[in-house]
């Protein structure tokens, strides 16, 4: 993973979000202007990378909006 110091403003918002959400391992779900996707992750470092990779593809038009990361379900 990217050092904090050199993270983009895309990926230090996702680093934040999953930061602020993370509980345990389990199921989350990520939110954005409507948008919402679930995710399984066992570390914050998986969670990460996914919603980074998921955030990324609504960057262009969301860029500006809350991203939410939270636990529905612990394992």
């Amino acid at each position: 993973m990217t050092k904090i110091k050199e993270m983009s403003k895309r990926e230090r918002k996702v680093l934040d979000a999953c930061h602020n959400g993370w509980f345990m391992s389990g199921e989350y779900r990520a939110l954005v202007d409507g948008h919402e996707r679930h995710f399984w992750a066992d570390s914050k470092g998986i969670l990460f990378r996914d919603v980074d990779e998921w955030f990324s593809s609504h960057e262009q038009n969301h860029a500006d909006s809350h991203l939410l990361v939270k636990c529905v379900c612990a394992a």
